[in-house]
């Protein structure tokens, strides 16, 4: 999988690079789906301009995605908890959904299992506080505490 996740971070690159008008826009993340191999490519410019790089039966194409409409429940958690796998998470991705638990986990966010899969993930891949404030220079909420007694009680 990693050999994939680098070939499609390359290629989004590439088209980030080669089109005008999304020169500005990093890669925020890659989700994968295991059992077909489709993938979903979000980059921004980090403030209100996103388009999602859709890969499927090996064709690629772009949508884009109007700020207002952007969330991390749809865009990230729903495809977490329908199975996704991340195969890349900016540092500066991280500190952005670690705000967004910290202010909106539990009552408002939809994808409960989605947030615990990616909680998961930071914890297998040791991705905490210290690592993104070491990351990104920025103070990052800790929300690791919110799941830790959940787990206690499994």
């Amino acid at each position: 999988m990693k050999d994939k996740v680098q070939e499609i971070y390359n290629d989004a690159s590439e088209y980030l690079k080669d089109n005008i008008e999304h020169q500005n826009k990093q890669i925020d993340y890659i989700l994968i789906n295991p059992s077909n191999d489709e993938l979903w490519v979000m980059c921004s410019d980090g403030v209100d301009t996103a388009i999602e790089l859709h890969y499927k039966d090996g064709m690629m194409k772009n949508n884009y995605v109007p700020e207002w409409d952007y969330n991390f429940d749809y865009y990230v958690y729903n495809l977490l908890e329908d199975g996704y796998k991340i195969g890349y998470i900016s540092d500066g991705l991280h500190y952005s959904l670690w705000n967004s638990i910290h202010e909106l986990y539990p009552d408002d966010i939809e994808f409960k299992n989605g947030v615990k899969n990616y909680i998961k993930y930071c914890k297998n891949n040791h991705i905490n506080k210290d690592y993104i404030d070491k990351k990104t220079n920025l103070d990052t909420p800790d929300i690791m505490h919110l799941f830790q007694n959940k787990e206690r009680e499994r």
